[in-house]
């Protein structure tokens, strides 16, 4: 096994904990749903290089959507390398359904 395979099966690992976390909504590890800084509606959503994500993962302050943003982000990089193309896309889009069908239960929950 390759560097790049033995990465992206350490990253899925990852996923995999992340979404058993989500299953059972304990979010208690983590900070808010989503922390939105200044310009972030400006920057490409898959770039892991547009916040400091390990220094976030290590204070302990990254928020749901920035790890999630990071994980789906590594392993894009990690399936460009090995020209696994589709499989951007379908992580991409289970990534899409998943989180804005979350975000659509906070904003309904929301009080005006």
């Amino acid at each position: 096994m390759d560097l790049f395979e033995h990465a992206l099966l350490q990253f899925k690992e990852l996923e995999e904990s992340f979404n058993h976390i989500w299953r059972e909504k304990n979010f208690s590890w983590f900070g808010p749903l989503i922390n939105v800084t200044s310009g972030d509606d400006t920057l490409p959503l898959l770039s892991v290089a547009k916040k400091p994500y390990r220094d976030l993962i290590l204070a302990n302050t990254i928020s749901v959507f920035d790890l999630r943003i990071f994980i789906l982000g590594r392993q894009c990089e990690l399936l460009a390398k090995l020209g696994r193309i589709s499989d951007i896309a379908t992580n991409a889009l289970s990534f899409l359904a998943r989180f804005s069908q979350r975000l659509r239960t906070v904003v309904v929950s929301k009080p005006n």
